[in-house]
C-alpha cells in the first residue's frame, strides 16, 4: 500500500514537471539546423548548472535516458533531481568547446569533448553525445552519453 501511495505521488509530481511552462526565448522559433542545436546544447548546460529544471522539462523527452561517465544509467527524474541541486547557484563561467552536430531528417546528434577538469590530481576529459528528435515543431533530447577518460600526460 505504501508503495502505491509513493508511486502515485511520484506520478503527480512528474505530471507537474511535464506541464512546466516552455515560454523560453531559446525554445522559441526553433529550426531544423545546426545553429539551433548548438544553441540548445549551450542553454541545456546553463540550465543544468543553474538548476533550471523548467527548461530541462521542456527540452528533455519524457523517456530521456543518459549513460553517465560513471556508468550509471539515469532517466528524466534522475536528471531533474541532479539539476535541482544547482538551483539558485550563479551561472558559472563556462568554457565549453563547441561540439559537432549531425542532422539526419528528424534526428540530430551533438557530440564533442568537454574541457579538462582535475580529479585527484589527474587531468580528465569527457566525450559526450546528445541525441535529439524533432517532435511537434521542436527539438527534444531523448538520449545522452558521457565517457570520461584520463588525459595522457
Amino acid at each position: 500500500m505504501h508503495l502505491r501511495v509513493l508511486l502515485l505521488a511520484l506520478s503527480v509530481s512528474l505530471v507537474g514537471v511535464a506541464r512546466a511552462s516552455c515560454d523560453n526565448p531559446v525554445l522559441a522559433q526553433e529550426k531544423k539546423d545546426e545553429a539551433t542545436i548548438q544553441q540548445l546544447e549551450h542553454a541545456w548546460s546553463v540550465a543544468y548548472l543553474t538548476g533550471d529544471t523548467d527548461f530541462e522539462a521542456c527540452l528533455l523527452s519524457p523517456d530521456f535516458t543518459e549513460i553517465r561517465s560513471d556508468g550509471k544509467l539515469n532517466h528524466l527524474a534522475d536528471e531533474m533531481a541532479l539539476a535541482a541541486k544547482h538551483k539558485g547557484k550563479p551561472q558559472p563561467n563556462m568554457d565549453i568547446p563547441p561540439g559537432t552536430v549531425h542532422l539526419h531528417g528528424d534526428v540530430a546528434v551533438a557530440y564533442g569533448m568537454s574541457s579538462v577538469k582535475m580529479v585527484d590530481g589527474k587531468a580528465h576529459q569527457s566525450y559526450y553525445a546528445d541525441y535529439y528528435v524533432w517532435e511537434n515543431g521542436s527539438w527534444r533530447v531523448y538520449f545522452a552519453q558521457q565517457t570520461e577518460f584520463v588525459v595522457a600526460q
